[in-house]
């Protein structure tokens, strides 16, 4: 009877490794209510085929507490890609830094770079630091899916997408997907490449992988930190999962500018197009980023489709409360409809809202020296006025975007005035 039950419990483990392997990709976010109270939002890409369905899952909130949370949106991308949501409301008591994270048996089966996947759990987490120096922290969201496809010996890039709403400034870098107990996973390799590249950019979040050496699946884990006045204050650990098929198929190539600015009030105006060196592909241009994600003043982007080529416009005119110390970026995004796998090209375009300059700027003789006036500023955020001066003609010619007075231009700092309406 003990050998029936063993050999019974075999085939139940035989069977859930060959049919419960289905999580392929995820990560978590949350957003500040009020207080210490956060909403969670968790992700995750699965392998819709696979019998183990996960209609609730357990989020560990990092302060001993586990809460098992319903799925409250799905949805079957493909014939093999599920998208589900999970989201819940969690107060912790204290302020404190807390790993929130959700582990799951199941990661999918097959993954070149992780060995024995079908036997590793799927782990993603966030870091949550609740400060009372900095209150209210949202974490960024990704805008861009953590799976995708390449091709055999085809260059790809990827982004993840990320927009603080918060306007924190974001880094990026590539490390080991974790498995049991939040730990590396034994064994774990970067993806082969055969030029050597397999890269992220930690300003913008661009992912180059050049190139796939051998078709199959890879996952890769992407850390997003995010700082606010220099100090940590949260992160997000996405873990993504990249499908390469060997093809003929070339990439479409976008073409984009790298970086604009545009002064609070102004239109800032350009163009985007692409091209495919397959004629007949159909083409799709669409962009994603934080600029269209505000209530009032988006940005517009009228992309579109085209064969063998496409063309799009971008336009956008911020107004004072979306002036930033930190660029915004946006995500162009063009994709091909080949019959073998759809390929797609991406661009990171950085953005950044300047506050209008100061006018009407005057200098009169005054008993005890020179008065200088100006203009008072229409933009609110205004907190005051620094003066400079150098003696001569200094013979700059500033790039448009060049805000500051950099150290080796050689001004004197003579005066700072606080108050957005002190203009003399």
């Amino acid at each position: 009877m003990r050998r029936v039950i063993v050999f019974l419990g075999l085939l139940i483990l035989i069977w859930m490794k060959a049919y419960g392997t289905h999580q392929r990709a995820g990560e978590i976010t949350y957003r500040h209510i009020s207080g210490m109270t956060y909403e969670v939002t968790l992700v995750t890409y699965t392998y819709s085929p696979s019998p183990a369905d996960r209609p609730q899952l357990d989020i560990n909130w990092g302060d001993g507490n586990v809460e098992t949370v319903n799925r409250d949106s799905v949805s079957d991308l493909t014939s093999v890609l599920r998208y589900n949501r999970y989201r819940a409301v969690h107060t912790y008591s204290a302020a404190s830094s807390y790993i929130i994270s959700m582990e799951d048996p199941n990661r999918n089966g097959g993954v070149l770079n992780i060995p024995g996947s079908v036997n590793i759990p799927f782990y993603i987490e966030s870091t949550l630091v609740i400060n009372p120096f900095f209150p209210g922290n949202n974490s960024p969201v990704l805008l861009n899916p953590p799976v995708d496809n390449a091709c055999v010996y085809k260059k790809f890039i990827t982004n993840p997408g990320a927009y603080d709403v918060d306007g924190d400034s974001l880094s990026y870098s590539l490390v080991t997907c974790l498995g049991a107990g939040g730990q590396q996973i034994p064994g774990y390799t970067d993806p082969q490449s055969t030029n050597g590249i397999f890269e992220i950019d930690p300003f913008t979040g661009d992912i180059v992988w050049d190139a796939p050496p051998l078709a199959g699946e890879y996952n890769i884990a992407i850390l997003v930190k995010e700082y606010r006045n220099g100090l940590f204050i949260g992160s997000i650990l996405r873990d993504m999962q990249i499908h390469v098929v060997p093809c003929d198929n070339m990439p479409p190539i976008l073409s984009v500018g790298d970086a604009y600015c545009v002064v609070a009030g102004e239109l800032l105006l350009f163009n985007v197009s692409a091209n495919d060196p397959n004629l007949e592909d159909s083409l799709y241009l669409t962009a994603t980023g934080g600029p269209f994600l505000f209530p009032e003043n988006p940005a517009f982007f009228a992309g579109g489709e085209g064969i063998g080529s496409v063309a799009g416009l971008f336009t956008w005119t911020p107004d004072c409360s979306q002036i930033s110390l930190q660029p915004y970026f946006v995500y162009f995004k063009v994709r091909d409809n080949s019959n073998e796998v759809s390929l797609i090209d991406i661009k990171t375009v950085s953005i950044e809202v300047l506050a209008p300059p100061v006018e009407q700027f005057s200098a009169s003789r005054h008993p005890q020296g020179i008065q200088l006036q100006w203009d008072v500023l229409e933009c609110g955020q205004v907190i005051g006025y620094s003066l400079y001066r150098k003696a001569g003609d200094d013979g700059l010619e500033p790039d448009a975007c060049q805000t500051g007075i950099p150290p080796e231009w050689g001004y004197e700092l003579i005066a700072t005035i606080q108050g957005a309406t002190e203009n003399t």
